[in-house]
């Protein structure tokens, strides 16, 4: 057991292991390097690099303008996902992906993941392979480089800021849309690794707790983990809010019509799925552990019943049968989620957080 130790010692005391995922190509590397080590000046570095339109646009005399169409100042499409959501997403890389090697270690510490060394052997190797191939490195920068491709047409409008037949701030914009759906393409696919690396662990020998403190059958790390996604979550609340109200103002949009009401279920459903989806790894097991621990005390039943020769008359005074009743509604009880009711309630707090946005809206502004 030795090598796994060590995978744990790694995972435990070095947050640019493995396991932080942030390894694959030397951009995504550099900038995970970078969120990880350096979680606030990454973050501040990331929304200063949007507001390097921001300089480029007052110099030009753009930046508020009322004889454009759209000054940057009144942009919130560009403050939106070049200043907030790239922020967004390297908190994200910081506080998810630095927390993942840790996480693993804890849930070895606490006796839940029981994976053999060769168990550890084949999820290094598949890790790697994930990280490394070559279709997964190169699409981060197909998307970046379609939406760099995209952007060539908007940057084309006339009375706008960003209309590069007039203004040197729109050859920015492509720039810009390259980082950031390079970004969240490949913290998307890190996501999803990390909910195969669990399943791949939690297909292993494991030991769910049912009376564990945590609530979660000692699981309770990898709700923590979550967790660490509700400030990120609530930037890209804002983003959706926003983005609604600029729709609205700007373009004439109904606040509440198809198309906003489409931008705010995908925050709620795609939010929904970067919480959820490493913990549905672990479901299973946790349903498969209360199924045992529901036998168990259906077998015990049955020891006694047989003792007693079927005659369980008595039994409201039989101590090992109201011992077996309580073990029983404790069990039915049991959590088949590694997360608890308040953890439950603080993520829907968060997903609801674009209507109180835009409630102040209608209040204080519309």
């Amino acid at each position: 057991m030795k090598e796994v130790a060590n995978d744990v010692s790694l995972a435990g005391s070095r947050q640019l292991g493995l396991f932080s995922l942030v390894h694959g190509d030397r951009l995504g590397t550099a900038l995970g390097y970078f969120a990880i080590n350096s979680p606030v000046a990454a973050a501040i570095t990331a929304a200063v690099s949007g507001l390097s339109a921001a300089l480029v646009t007052f110099l030009e005399g753009n930046f508020s303008n009322p004889e454009l169409s759209l000054d940057l100042a009144h942009d919130i499409g560009w403050w939106n996902q070049f200043v907030f959501a790239m922020a967004a997403l390297v908190y994200i890389t910081s506080a998810y992906f630095g927390a993942f090697p840790r996480t693993l270690s804890k849930l070895v510490d606490s006796g839940v993941i029981q994976a053999s060394e060769q168990d550890w052997k084949k999820v290094r190797r598949f890790t790697k392979a994930k990280i490394s191939s070559p279709s997964i490195v190169a699409l981060p920068y197909v998307c970046g480089g379609a939406s760099a491709l995209l952007s060539y047409y908007v940057i084309h409008a006339p009375g706008a800021w960003f209309d590069v037949s007039s203004a040197y701030a729109g050859w920015l914009v492509p720039i810009h849309s390259f980082m950031l759906y390079y970004l969240l393409t490949f913290l998307a696919l890190r996501l999803y690794f990390a909910y195969l690396i669990l399943q791949m662990l939690f297909s292993y020998k494991v030991n769910i707790q049912p009376f564990h403190t945590d609530g979660c059958g000692g699981l309770g790390s990898l709700s923590s983990l979550s967790a660490n996604l509700y400030l990120g979550m609530l930037m890209f609340g804002f983003i959706a809010a926003t983005g609604m109200i600029s729709n609205a103002e700007n373009y004439g949009v109904e606040l509440w019509g198809i198309f906003n009401l489409a931008l705010l279920s995908s925050y709620a459903c795609i939010t929904s799925i970067a919480f959820f989806l490493p913990l549905y790894a672990t479901s299973a097991r946790m349903r498969e552990a209360q199924e045992s621990f529901l036998e168990s005390i259906s077998q015990r039943y049955r020891e006694i019943q047989n003792k007693s020769g079927n005659d369980l008359a008595g039994k409201g005074s039989n101590e090992d049968i109201l011992a077996l009743d309580s073990l029983r509604a404790t069990a039915r009880a049991m959590q088949v989620w590694p997360f608890n009711y308040a953890a439950l309630l603080k993520f829907l707090g968060v997903v609801s957080s674009p209507l109180l946005v835009i409630v102040a809206y209608l209040l204080f502004v519309a």
